[in-house]
């Protein structure tokens, strides 16, 4: 009985293994085709303004003056430091008489106590008919030229100690003055940058450069602290700087900037016709630059542009080039030739 019991149990399991392997199996649904979630826009063809891109520094500029020595002198006590903010009348150096200076000051001295002693003296001479009329003149012109001469040494300050101050208000950008230092007359002691007379100086490719003209608009970055200024082009040089090879431009700031400070501009520059398109529709490789249409049978589809310039936050395309379908802006750096496309949400 128990054999009987055995033989079937494996016969049904046999029979059970068999109908499992020759039973319908269930189809596994295919992998739906990968798609890249992109954002799109219609070409729009017109004029830009044509933006130029620069760096530079903030300069002087030609509100700059430099502080000479009016007199020869000995210089005294400096009392600012290179890049000290000063005000209009502000004492900048104390300068002591140079001893050659002083000399000159006291030999012009007496020689106008000379003068009019013998003015004095040609006078009496006269009333006693001993002097003529012509010798009066002569000892008066000799007195006026020794007065001349005095006059133009104590208005200079020449053989007498004096505080060289600041015409203006405004920032010490250069600083020659050494304390101590025996110097002549028109020695440059000090380059003063008068207060909101800042300029950037930039450094244009050739070119770029040919579009920017004095009057033009611009935008500047200070890049310290991040600060914006609107700015417009006060001058353009007309030569290459020998040593960078660029286009120096320079811009006129409306508010103070720190002399020295890196800054990032964009400049206007005429303008560009084509196609107007988002930064990030553009996209470049070793073949050149390039753009992706949506396509009808929702596939990216590769275009090669030619990019004339930017104009703002867009990049202007040259025309020429088919698109049929809208342009992909959004999610163009990750699709490929052929790739399958949906909207974004």
């Amino acid at each position: 009985m128990n054999k009987k019991l055995m033989a079937g149990a494996v016969l049904g399991v046999v029979a059970l293994g068999g109908w499992l392997s020759l039973r319908p199996r269930a189809q596994t649904p295919p992998d739906p085709t990968p798609s890249v979630a992109v954002a799109t826009t219609a070409l729009r063809l017109g004029s830009w303004p044509r933006d130029v891109e620069a760096e530079g520094s903030v300069v002087a500029g030609a509100a700059a003056r430099q502080i000479l020595l009016p007199a020869a002198g000995i210089v005294g006590r400096v009392t600012v430091t290179q890049g000290a903010a000063v005000a209009r009348g502000q004492v900048l150096a104390e300068i002591a008489p140079d001893p050659q200076a002083a000399a000159d000051l006291r030999k012009a001295q007496n020689a106008v106590a000379a003068a009019q002693a013998g003015l004095a003296h040609t006078q009496a001479l006269l009333a006693q008919h001993l002097a003529t009329n012509a010798d009066l003149a002569a000892a008066g012109q000799t007195l006026g030229d020794a007065r001349a001469q005095l006059l133009a040494l104590t208005e200079t300050g020449a053989g007498t100690g004096y505080a060289l101050k600041a015409p203006v208000a405004g920032v010490i950008t250069t600083l020659s003055a050494t304390q101590g230092a025996d110097l002549p007359a028109g020695t440059a002691l000090f380059t003063l940058a008068a207060a909101g007379g800042g300029q950037a100086q930039l450094g244009v490719p050739l070119a770029e450069a040919g579009g920017i003209a004095p009057g033009a608009p611009a935008s500047v970055t200070l890049l310290d602290d991040d600060r914006a200024l609107a700015a417009t082009v006060s001058a353009r040089a007309a030569a290459l700087d020998a040593q960078t090879g660029l286009v120096d431009v320079l811009l006129a700031l409306p508010a103070p900037a720190p002399i020295g400070e890196g800054v990032r501009a964009r400049i206007q520059a005429g303008t560009l016709t084509g196609y107007g398109v988002p930064r990030d529709a553009v996209q470049t490789d070793e073949a050149g630059d390039y753009i992706f249409e949506q396509g009808r049978d929702g596939l990216a589809h590769r275009v090669n542009v030619t990019v004339l310039g930017p104009s703002g936050g867009e990049l202007v395309l040259k025309p020429g080039f088919a698109v049929t379908g809208p342009l992909i802006t959004t999610g163009a750096y990750q699709l490929s030739d052929g790739m399958a496309v949906r909207a974004a949400p």
